[in-house]
C-alpha cells in the first residue's frame, strides 16, 4: 500500500465543493483547507494505482493542479529491494542511491 500526501490546489470559490468531492472518495483522507488555496489529502492506495487516483482528482472541475509532499511504498519493495507492483517509476527506483560526502 503506497501512503502519499498531497495539495489539491483550487480557486477560493472551488474549495468546499472540490473539498467534499475529495472527501466522498474511498481512497481518501482529507485534512481540511489551508491557505484558502488547499484540500489537505492523504491517498491509501497500491502504489500502481495512485496515478488513477490523482488523474481522477485532477479531473474535478475547480481543481487547478495536485503537489505531492510525501510518498511511501515501503511494504511494497521485498526483501531484494525490488517493488511487488507495478509502479511507472521502476526504472527510476532501481538506481543506485546517491550519497554526498
Amino acid at each position: 500500500m503506497a501512503i502519499s500526501g498531497i495539495l489539491v490546489h483550487c480557486l477560493k470559490d472551488d474549495l468546499k465543493r472540490v473539498e467534499q468531492q475529495v472527501t466522498s472518495m474511498e481512497e481518501l483522507t482529507t485534512y481540511g483547507i489551508h491557505e484558502d488555496a488547499y484540500v489537505v489529502a492523504v491517498v491509501e492506495s497500491p502504489s500502481d494505482l495512485i496515478e488513477k487516483v490523482v488523474k481522477k482528482i485532477s479531473g474535478l472541475d475547480g481543481v487547478l493542479t495536485i503537489y505531492t509532499t510525501y510518498l511511501t511504498i515501503e511494504d511494497e519493495i521485498d526483501e531484494d529491494g525490488k517493488l511487488t507492483t507495478n509502479l511507472s517509476a521502476t526504472q527510476h527506483m532501481k538506481m543506485e542511491p546517491r550519497l554526498d560526502d
